[in-house]
């Protein structure tokens, strides 16, 4: 009831304001903000780094892996010029500085403010936080600091059915903000880039007046695990007999990842015979009450269907490294982390004919048609098995890894 409540202004005003308003209010917030002044002589440039989502709850999650990877890599990577810390919010308390990822350091929790040079990133996906906090955030830009915000996909403007109303609501809200007080922003692909370059020109008019960058993704677990050498060396083991061939998909359980259409081409090679294994590795998202129910009370479930909702970092690890091949059916993304992680792995991918993912054509990825039925995907599916068996499925890892990431954010911020 709470959710509610905090979101009514935002329901209520998405519901009445057209697209002239949003754009006269975008505008009005952005000339307030004149040109930046240079950067104060002989101090470090500050980087402050929003990880408030990720400090609270760390889920497991496609962009936490990234959050987590590519703020340790900004600490390695970032030169003497820089100061780095680790700052997030409350509904209550503004943005300041926070001991993470090792808690137990004594930081001062003081209050963000901006010199000259510095730098806010809005690295995490703090929705509410950014949108309580506009003013904390505007004023930091008005003192001569940078507000520079990552953009992981456009989908809760293009395709909203695919979420919850609330969540919806939310990332409008989030965008807005943004498009009214960023200097500038980072998109993980260049779908990404367009789709938010066509977004804010078409919800809010904005044309220019921001700088852009495209960051490429790094892909390796390992390097974005918190936990020492120690903690990975004595992992526990699979929950699961590896030793068998099984094929993987990796995400939260949600409308537009395709579980139910790879599901049903496993339905369809079961009925003929086949003994293919299909292990899923995700959360539960929303929208998939039905999907869930029918994986749970599947007559293959616990045997050639499984599904693990709690795998953290260092089982995924290791479920990686046993898969026989991943599939990736998304009808929508903004990257594919999942898709790279595998490559990563060196492992066979199949994913959905979409841009997104064409781009991974050169890396040995085999595609089934967008549309495909659950007879002809399964066919795809049996033929790109049979490939990977014979040998003649051959797979280039990514050139990218967190360090070139890393590197590639400081050059932009530069």
């Amino acid at each position: 009831m709470r959710s509610f409540f905090e979101l009514l202004p935002s329901r209520i005003d998405q519901a009445i304001a057209g697209r002239t308003l949003r754009t006269f209010r975008v505008r009005r917030q952005r000339d307030r903000f004149g040109a930046a002044p240079a950067a104060s002589d002989g101090q470090p440039r500050r980087l402050y780094i929003d990880v408030t989502v990720i400090s609270r709850h760390d889920a497991g999650t496609g962009i936490q892996r990234v959050v987590r990877a590519l703020a340790l890599a900004l600490v390695d990577e970032a030169s003497p010029a820089w100061e780095v810390h680790f700052v997030a919010a409350t509904r209550r308390r503004a943005y300041r500085h926070i001991a993470w990822p090792d808690a137990g350091r004594a930081v001062a929790p003081i209050a963000i403010e901006a010199r000259p040079g510095d730098v806010f990133l809005g690295l995490d996906f703090s929705l509410d936080m950014i949108r309580r906090h506009r003013r904390q955030l505007a004023k930091f830009r008005l003192d001569g600091g940078g507000l520079w915000f990552l953009i992981y996909d456009l989908l809760p403007v293009e395709r909203p059915e695919w979420f919850s109303p609330n969540n919806v609501i939310r990332y409008k809200a989030w965008l807005e903000t943004i498009a009214g007080i960023a200097n500038g922003l980072l998109s993980i692909s260049q779908q990404t880039a367009d789709d938010l370059k066509h977004v804010l020109a078409d919800q809010y008019g904005l044309t220019g007046g921001y700088s852009t960058g495209i960051i490429p993704m790094g892909h390796a677990i390992m390097e974005s695990v918190l936990q020492n050498a120690a903690d990975i060396s004595s992992a526990p083991s699979v929950r699961f007999d590896t030793t068998h061939p099984f094929l993987l998909m990796v995400g939260t359980l949600e409308p537009r990842k395709g579980h139910a259409d790879i599901l049903a081409a496993f339905n369809e090679l079961w009925r003929q015979g086949s003994d293919y294994r299909l292990v899923l590795v995700g959360r539960q998202g929303w929208q998939v009450e039905s999907l869930c129910n029918a994986i749970r009370n599947h007559p293959e479930h616990g045997a050639k269907l499984l599904w693990f909702d709690d795998v953290d970092d260092l089982e995924l690890e290791q479920i990686y490294q046993a898969c026989e091949g991943f599939i990736i059916a998304s009808h929508a993304e903004g990257f594919g982390l999942p898709l790279i992680e595998a490559l990563g792995h060196l492992k066979p991918v199949l994913a959905r004919d979409l841009p997104v993912f064409r781009v991974h054509e050169d890396r040995g990825v085999h595609f089934f048609p967008a549309n495909a039925e659950a007879g002809e995907l399964g066919d795809h599916i049996r033929r790109w098995i049979g490939d990977i068996r014979a040998g003649t499925v051959t797979v280039k890892p990514p050139v990218a890894n967190w360090k070139k990431s890393a590197q590639a954010v400081l050059a932009i911020l530069d």
